[in-house]
């Protein structure tokens, strides 16, 4: 008689083999194709997807009895629903509660690596998401196990919104804590990148605790995943060894945030970015009194929180981009922000001063990142 864990093997290698094909190496598979735009968690997979590439993907929400109550999936062959079980039976098995991020339990067909994600608190469990490549795809890079892992308790804190109660912080550790198990969130990463964007210096204290707790084996990245690498070219458009480079902050997916910081010194100039989890504020009304924002400018502002381009915030609030843009022009007047990084900045309580108070000629001097 088979075990369950060969079961749940064969039932991911069958996820894995049928239908895998159509998908160039290098290019994320969109979760717009098999999850509904209306489904709440749809930018989370979706950005997932956005910044980590996989030749296959399932996701399922997990309901408050442990059922999988929404299955979606990147390939259907009706096998889906029991390889998620099993792959959530096998987890919780090592790591019985909390947020996880681990190898993908289970054989591949024609895919070599996998990664699945656990998102929850100490309470319950939310959800689950399978990510498998094939060899085409490679191993995963350092920085994507990074912004996986911010995904991660960005994903938990948000379905546990869904689940119309308050996320529960991790903040003490066990006396017995099972090994893999995250004992609090990750505060972020550091990076320095050369002229081309490629990573010459990498820090992250959670990488190596989790390589060496979860089994998930990496490359070291040469580069930032292609959504991160996009927001940071535009955010330094324009940067030169020569010029007063502006620092920059960008939100280039739901849960993450950016900061760019120009850096220079005898080896010449570099692009420090950070990157973090975005912890969406309680309430915007502390800003909305502080520099009288109308409602209007109030909706337009919480679109741009989530990452909406212009046409888009249009769309939704059933107004002109122009419009959109005269209430952004009206909400740098009155936080005195030079750009929308500052204005975001400065809405969020991230103590960005005023353009007019700001030492400029400092701006070329080498920065030490907080």
């Amino acid at each position: 008689m088979r075990s369950a864990r060969q079961e749940g093997a064969n039932a991911f290698q069958s996820l894995a083999v049928a239908g895998a094909t159509g998908n160039s190496a290098g290019k994320p598979r969109s979760a717009a194709r098999r999850m509904p735009m209306s489904e709440a968690a749809y930018p989370i997979v979706s950005g997932i997807l956005d910044l980590v590439p996989a030749s296959r993907w399932a996701f399922a929400r997990i309901g408050p009895h442990g059922d999988l109550a929404l299955v979606f999936e990147s390939h259907r062959d009706g096998k889906t629903h029991r390889a998620l079980t099993d792959e959530l039976k096998r987890q919780r098995q090592e790591v019985p509660t909390g947020p996880r991020i681990a190898a993908t339990l289970g054989q591949f067909g024609d895919c070599t690596s996998g990664v699945t994600l656990i998102f929850a608190d100490t309470r319950e469990t939310f959800g689950i998401l399978t990510l498998l490549r094939t060899p085409d795809f490679g191993s995963l890079t350092s920085s994507e196990i990074t912004v996986l892992t911010l995904a991660l308790h960005a994903a938990s804190d948000r379905l546990a919104e869904l689940r119309l109660q308050t996320p529960t912080p991790i903040t003490a550790k066990p006396k017995h804590q099972p090994t893999g198990s995250p004992s609090e969130p990750p505060d972020g990463a550091f990076y320095v990148l050369d002229a081309d964007l490629q990573i010459v210096l990498a820090w992250s204290s959670e990488d190596q605790r989790r390589v060496a707790s979860t089994g998930l084996h990496s490359r070291i990245a040469e580069r930032l995943p292609l959504v991160l690498e996009e927001s940071v070219r535009q955010l330094t458009a324009g940067w030169s060894s020569v010029s007063v480079n502006e620092p920059g902050i960008g939100h280039p997916v739901p849960f993450l945030v950016i900061q760019t910081q120009p850096m220079s010194g005898p080896a010449g100039f570099f692009v420090g970015v950070r990157v973090e989890r975005y912890r969406p504020p309680n309430s915007l009304t502390a800003a909305v009194a502080r520099f009288h924002i109308t409602p209007r400018e109030v909706q337009v502002l919480k679109l741009m929180l989530d990452g909406q381009h212009l046409d888009a915030i249009a769309k939704q609030l059933f107004i002109t981009s122009s419009t959109v843009q005269d209430h952004i022009r009206n909400m740098l007047d009155k936080t005195e922000s030079s750009n929308r990084s500052e204005l975001i900045a400065r809405v969020l309580g991230w103590n960005a001063a005023p353009s007019h108070e700001r030492n400029r000629p400092s701006r070329s001097s080498a920065v030490t990142p907080r």
